[in-house]
């Protein structure tokens, strides 16, 4: 870690609970931004922990084990480089997926490789300008048998050992959020048409000055807002100016062009012709919304310069995810004559009404839904995590593997009984640990013997050295996690 991150990491392991990113940033006199990417970093490396409650974010210090003994059962590809580019270290992921198991590529330079994914110019241009300091993101395509995968590429400092910095190129598959992307920008083309081209005029809106302001009124003391804008007919003014049209579409375009050449401040420009049943309405719009209402309506009048009443609906919908007010769709109706003849009018106003929440509603989904994939991809990292950990911290010799009886996890512990570390054991059979003239029989018995036997077996197994030991053999069978292949499992102990 650097120093900003240890200072980070150190107010966290003090504090009594979870922080928000504007509390450390006070704490630790450094700008949000500068708090928030150093936030990225930590979380990376399982130092710090994130909770999201609703829009809020919150962070506290976690001891997790060092990042190096959850490389290899990540199914990312990683490369853990040095400063010369020199390869130090690559996961099983990564050997099995470029078929370089049985080559020695450690101390080669990682781009004389011209591995595919990693080969692309602008990797190759973020390694020559790669820092300590921040963590750099790619995204580039790789084909295979005429499907094109889509993974991000992430390069960002990383210590495996105490006093030693590294750098690690990880390549993540995102086909599926990079697909979802597409998907939302092929609707936002759609949807936007949509806007643009509907016959009622709509407006998306900038409100987040008027919640600062107003909010800030609070602070120096007014409790009831509402009453304070009635004696004091300025706040209601300046809220108005600080209103920004950032989008209108055609309709409104049309609409504007005939009363004010602005798009942008055209509500201000419009002020002193509303009637005082109008501004009010404005003033319980802006309270409303400044206090957590999603939707709103209300209706206004206009008196033009020669005194007829121009009559409108208005709907708004708050769209900006954290609700700070920054997009605000407001759309509105022209009412005049409907005061005149309701019913007729009343018919096809319907049909335009529904248009416009149909536009919102939608656009509020697909947030929604990204939204919850994000969720689900952080709760099922952090629970693979959480379980390497637990079987780490059993201190017990543990082996796991799959249907195929290929070892795909073991234990510290077991690495020490046999004399073999995991990377050799990674994606080889069961068998390897047993003596050659027993190899047959022990995997039967293995396979045939019950789910969670409570006499367990007995199971020579041959170390490193080629010294035969005895040990009681646990099973564990049909271990079931999320988004993995089914699992069995062995608890061992060495037989004295």
């Amino acid at each position: 870690m650097d120093t900003e991150q240890k200072k980070i990491f150190s107010i966290l392991s003090s504090a009594t609970k979870p922080l928000m990113i504007s509390e450390i940033a006070n704490i630790s006199s450094m700008n949000r931004h500068t708090v928030a990417r150093k936030l990225d970093c930590l979380e990376i490396l399982g130092r710090v922990r994130k909770i999201e409650i609703g829009n809020a974010k919150k962070y506290f210090a976690t001891k997790a084990v060092q990042i190096s003994s959850i490389i290899d059962i990540s199914t990312d590809l990683i490369f853990i480089l040095n400063e010369s580019w020199e390869i130090q270290y690559v996961n099983q992921a990564a050997q099995n997926f470029f078929e370089i198991s049985h080559t020695m590529v450690g101390g080669k330079r990682f781009d004389l490789l011209n591995l595919e994914i990693f080969s692309y110019p602008e990797i190759i241009r973020e390694l020559k300008r790669f820092s300590f300091e921040r963590v750099s993101r790619v995204r580039v395509p790789h084909t295979i048998h005429d499907e094109t995968q889509w993974y991000e590429i992430s390069l960002m400092n990383i210590s495996l050992r105490p006093g030693s910095v590294s750098i690690a190129l990880i390549a993540s598959n995102i086909t599926k959020e990079y697909q979802t992307e597409q998907r939302l920008r092929e609707n936002e083309a759609m949807y936007r048409s949509l806007f643009q081209y509907a016959p009622i005029a709509i407006n998306e809106a900038d409100l987040s000055q008027v919640k600062i302001y107003l909010d800030n009124l609070e602070k120096t003391g007014v409790n009831n807002i509402r009453s304070f804008m009635d004696t004091h007919p300025e706040v209601l003014k300046d809220c108005m100016n600080l209103i920004r049209i950032n989008n209108i579409n055609q309709k409104s375009l049309t609409d504007f062009d005939n009363i004010y050449i602005s798009q942008k401040n055209v509500l201000s420009y419009l002020y002193p012709y509303y009637t005082p049943d109008t501004l009010d309405n404005f003033k319980d719009l802006f309270i409303t919304l400044k206090n957590g209402s999603e939707y709103a309506h209300f209706y206004s009048e206009i008196i033009s310069i020669t005194g007829k009443i121009w009559y409108f609906s208005n709907y708004v919908s708050v769209a900006s995810p954290d609700h700070d007010l920054s997009r605000v769709y407001i759309s509105y109706l022209d009412i005049t004559k409907q005061k005149n003849d309701h019913l007729q009018v009343l018919k096809t106003n319907k049909e335009l009404i529904d248009v416009s929440e149909e536009i919102i509603a939608r656009d509020r989904e697909i947030k929604e839904l990204i939204n919850k994939q994000q969720t689900e991809i952080h709760k099922l990292r952090t629970f693979h995590s959480l379980f390497s950990d637990i079987l780490h911290a059993t201190n017990l010799p543990i082996l796991i593997w799959d249907s195929s009886l290929t070892i795909i996890w073991i234990s510290v512990t077991l690495e020490n009984l046999c004399g073999y570390k995991e990377l050799h054991l990674l994606g080889k059979p069961i068998w390897k640990l047993f003596p050659k003239s027993l190899q047959t029989y022990q995997t039967q018995l293995i396979s045939n013997s019950p789910n969670k036997d409570e006499i367990g077996l007995v199971i020579t197994l041959t170390d490193k050295s080629g010294k035969e030991k005895m040990c009681h053999w646990k099973c564990i069978k049909k271990i079931a996690i999320p988004d993995s292949n089914e699992m069995s499992g062995a608890i061992l102990k060495e037989i004295s």
